[in-house]
């Protein structure tokens, strides 16, 4: 069934079709996934102690996920009583345990950093403190590795978690918040020399570090600024406006889409063959026109970081 789907997502790029469409269509089927993975995680289960949401995170809390995109999720419900924690806590452990599985099984390779159910289940109270943290005292480290979260929907349940979408948009107002943002934002630097030609590490360019996290990242921190709950890389961009140009803000968007294209047809034909998905593109196998919008796509990227590191003033943080 996987080498069906990777077929038929084939002939869709084969057909000319927007290569962001794509990754929101792999970002549904997985969330559609995790819905039906939940429902029978319950039946085997039993009714859940009380409310909860699944919350997505990460690309697939963007819709733009990859075929080699892995498992990023949490679990947060309703504050239990002191009486009743124990029983609630191993309720969800179980039920996080048997989605991920599940997922694996389905092809999606859990996360190397952790970002899973099984680790991140606890009260939407305690996830209310973490968000309050980041956005009060943005420590650069914490806030860099807590990235993910940022992207963070609710996929499934009953339980609302308007809270934590509320305080992102807080921090989105503060300057300490947005300048440790712009700071991340501006660190994946896109591989190019002085010259202002390719220059990948060895004869590999990674198309997620050198490019389209960096776009990820602007386009987050910008619609924050602006006030704005967009989720998709694209609607970050369009809501930008105020600290990001119309020009850049069209540039960026589609500098994201050409390489995500690209990172989309590359790992079709590794799962094709049967390799390992990975995001590493060998630019000497490009054609010449490949080569040349690589290069103005990753130009863009640099100018954006520059005028936003300008922006944000990103010098005057240790």
């Amino acid at each position: 069934r996987r080498r069906d789907a990777v077929c038929a997502r084939a002939r869709r790029l084969a057909d000319g079709h927007d290569a962001l469409e794509i990754t929101e269509m792999i970002a549904q089927a997985n969330t559609v996934l995790t819905r039906r993975l939940l429902a029978l995680g319950t039946a085997c289960l039993g009714p859940p102690p009380c409310s909860y949401a699944w919350l997505v995170l990460g690309s697939q809390g963007r819709g733009e996920q990859v075929l080699s995109s892995d498992q990023d999720h949490a679990i947060a419900y309703q504050n239990p009583g002191p009486a009743d924690e124990a029983a609630v806590r191993a309720y969800f452990g179980e039920l996080a345990e048997l989605v991920v599985t599940g997922l694996e099984r389905a092809g999606l390779p859990r996360c190397s950093g952790g970002y899973m159910a099984t680790n991140w289940c606890r009260p939407l109270a305690e996830f209310r403190v973490l968000f309050h943290g980041w956005v009060e005292e943005p420590e650069p480290q914490a806030l860099l590795q807590a990235e993910v979260f940022l992207d963070v929907q609710a996929c499934h349940g009953d339980l609302r978690v308007d809270a934590l979408t509320r305080l992102l948009l807080t921090g989105g107002g503060r300057a300490s918040f947005r300048v440790q943002m712009a700071r991340a934002a501006v660190a994946f630097r896109p591989p190019l020399n002085v010259l202002g030609r390719l220059h990948p590490t060895g004869s590999d360019l990674d198309l997620k570090r050198g490019g389209t996290a960096a776009i990820v990242l602007l386009a987050r921190l910008h619609a924050l600024a602006a006030g704005s709950s967009a989720h998709s890389t694209v609607d970050r961009l369009a809501a930008g406006e105020g600290t990001l140009s119309s020009p850049d803000a069209a540039d960026l968007t589609d500098a994201y889409r050409f390489l995500t294209g690209l990172r989309l047809t590359h790992q079709v034909s590794q799962a094709l063959a049967g390799w390992p998905l990975d995001n590493l593109i060998r630019p000497d196998r490009l054609t010449s026109t490949e080569r040349k919008q690589l290069r103005i796509a990753l130009h863009v990227v640099r100018d954006v970081q520059e005028v936003t590191a300008r922006r944000f003033a990103t010098q005057t943080v240790n």
